[in-house]
């Protein structure tokens, strides 16, 4: 009896001390998380322009594309995608101005140009003409912390926003357009979410990281030109899955 008493002691000691490491282990994992320092922002103030390498990652149907690259944006409605080659050639450039849009693709000698609504659907582009709505991810005025609200945004489209401790974490449209922002940092005063998941409402979607972004600094014109010299230039309307 005294032994299998013994061994029952050793049994119940172990789960014990088991469960208290179990307990230590989780708790540090929680712990270890860094929070946030949100000193450093500055009520009010927006991101004006962005410059930033990027990872970008594609998924279209069956279709998977990943590259890295370089990005240029001016509040409201102007930026320009450049994703590379692992050669560092240009695979594509994607050039938003308002409403128009501009797809090259130096490698086939083509681009095409026409206004966002054009765009055919199956062309699994739908996700980079929501860039524009998609950086601009300002807290609404009168926000809550936490919770759900509907605002009319720039484009004078209804949009649903969800916030979490003071971030913007997700947006959508009725349309069923979709973005997750993750990874903020304090840049300049301004929080800034260094990942973008997107979803368009044909169900491509792409994950935009941004690397040691810069924000309000001076970017001049030709920063989102698009080269179309010695390029085919089509409408926008035909252009067909890549």
């Amino acid at each position: 009896m005294r032994n299998r008493f013994h061994f029952k002691s050793i049994s119940s000691l172990a789960r014990l001390l088991w469960l208290v490491l179990l307990t230590a282990l989780l708790s540090a994992c929680v712990t270890s998380t860094p929070r946030l320092d949100t000193s450093q922002v500055v009520p009010g103030r927006k991101v004006e322009t962005l410059s930033s390498g990027v990872t970008v990652a594609l998924r279209s149907g069956e279709k998977n594309i990943s590259g890295r690259g370089f990005m240029v944006y001016r509040r409201p409605d102007q930026m320009r995608l450049i994703v590379l080659s692992p050669f560092g050639t240009t695979v594509m450039e994607t050039r938003l101005d308002g409403a128009q849009l501009t797809l090259a693709y130096p490698a086939n000698g083509e681009a095409f140009q026409g206004n966002i609504k054009d765009l055919p659907a199956a062309t699994g582009q739908q996700g980079l003409a929501m860039l524009q709505w998609v950086l601009a991810s300002d807290i609404p005025a009168n926000a809550p912390q936490s919770g759900v609200v509907e605002r009319i945004n720039e484009r004078g489209v209804k949009e649903q926003i969800t916030l979490k401790q003071g971030l913007v974490v997700e947006k959508s449209l009725a349309s069923g357009e979709q973005v997750r922002y993750r990874n903020y940092a304090v840049l300049d005063g301004v929080l800034v979410p260094m990942e973008l998941q997107m979803e368009s409402a044909e169900g491509d979607r792409i994950r935009l990281t941004l690397e040691e972004p810069e924000i309000n600094t001076e970017l001049e014109p030709k920063m989102f030109a698009v080269p179309l010299q010695g390029l085919r230039l089509y409408p926008l309307s035909v252009l067909k899955p890549k």
